[in-house]
């Protein structure tokens, strides 16, 4: 791909690139729906990666180039954001642009041609690898690569919030800015504590798409928080259930004779569920104990299917995430784990199995799925970002 994409840029500008640079999008590990609450999660950055081929420009004018669809354009100084643009990737450039001028970070122009190689539908937060692209690239290009991965992370949930127009959390923008494998504890939602932890386990990573989109989801994603806010506020009258001070061993007893939806209660119990999944995950991939760690991802899947319930949309089974995992738990067996992942219902499921497994699953999801891109082989990247001055 590199090779392709320095003749793309030649091809597109007539004249040749100076840089390259790719990044990442994101596993989720574990930590299904708990960081809107402020909890904790795993996440990892994804072999599947966004590049692009760059020169800085010699003009105010930023031109990027992404391969199938038309350029966008816009000078240095333009950096408003614009209701026309939103849900656009100008959005999310000019956002980043803005937000890194405003912390005291040198910018500049530049030519770029970027190609995708994250399918559609993926499920690995394609538009946050372009935001720490972005970011990447005004660092590398401008402030000799020293803006911190966190900040990174930061400004590229600000322009999906601001200029893109979408609300995020910052979970995704983390996964595809911090290299490896990360332990995050979103107890303080400003200034998340991340602690980087390779992942060493001796395991191979599928993503499995499921039939649908996300398009008509909202409302199911929305209920989600909504429903945990509730019970924090009913049990300790706290914003969310992280600050929630009742004991551990009388939380759930105190949910379930609350004057609530049962599913509402579920959703709340889960996320101190899945908590302890987090905990049980990090201390297995420490201390390189697979079987904890797959047994985390097995309690962690459990969890979605029947608290949280995002593991598919009620009457649409056919095809979903839960419909895969039901296919494939069985042959899986003890050779691994699989789970939903992400926001759910629609989307991909991620599994992992053990090594000398592989050669047998391949077969199985190369007879099941005969489909393009369906499923992926795929692994963790050691690096969110890989530069190179050509």
């Amino acid at each position: 791909m590199a090779h392709n994409i320095r003749e793309e840029f030649e091809k597109y500008f007539s004249f040749k690139p100076d840089y390259l640079l790719d990044t990442g999008g994101r596993f989720e590990i574990i930590g299904n729906h708990t960081d809107h609450n402020h909890g904790l999660c795993l996440v990892a950055n994804c072999s599947l990666r966004a590049k692009s081929a760059l020169v800085i420009a010699k003009d105010d004018l930023i031109r990027v180039k992404s391969e199938g669809y038309n350029e966008f354009s816009f000078k240095v100084t333009d950096l408003e954001p614009k209701s026309e643009e939103y849900g656009r990737p100008i959005a999310l450039c000019k956002g980043i642009l803005r937000k890194l001028s405003e912390l005291g970070y040198k910018i500049g122009s530049f030519n770029m041609y970027l190609s995708s190689e994250i399918p559609n539908g993926s499920g690995v937060s394609s538009s946050a690898a372009i935001e720490s692209l972005f970011g990447y690239t005004v660092s590398y290009l401008f402030n000799d690569g020293k803006i911190p991965p966190l900040v990174i992370a930061k400004t590229g949930q600000y322009a999906e919030n601001v200029y893109f127009n979408k609300p995020c959390g910052l979970l995704d923008q983390v996964g595809t800015s911090f290299d490896s494998s990360n332990f995050i504890d979103f107890g303080n939602i400003e200034n998340p504590i991340i602690t980087t932890l390779p992942f060493n386990l001796p395991l191979t990573l599928y993503l499995v798409k499921s039939e649908g989109n996300h398009a008509a989801l909202t409302p199911l994603y929305a209920a989600i928080p909504a429903g945990m806010k509730e019970v924090a506020k009913l049990l300790d009258n706290k914003d969310f259930l992280r600050d929630v001070t009742l004991k551990e061993e009388e939380i759930f007893d105190k949910i379930e004779a609350l004057d609530v939806d049962a599913a509402v209660k579920r959703k709340a119990k889960h996320f101190f569920i899945e908590n302890k999944n987090v905990l049980k995950a990090k201390d297995a991939i420490e201390r390189s104990d697979i079987e904890e760690f797959l047994e985390a991802i097995r309690s962690s899947q459990a969890t979605s299917k029947d608290n949280i319930e995002n593991t598919y949309v009620k009457g649409e089974y056919e095809g979903s995430p839960q419909n895969i995992i039901d296919d494939l738990t069985p042959i899986i067996g003890n050779h691994g784990a699989i789970r939903i992942h992400g926001g759910g219902f629609k989307g991909t499921v991620l599994a992992f199995i053990k090594n000398d497994f592989v050669e047998e699953f391949d077969k199985v999801l190369a007879e099941k799925y005969p489909q393009k891109d369906k499923y992926f082989k795929v692994y963790i990247s050691p690096k969110a970002c890989n530069f190179e001055k050509l």
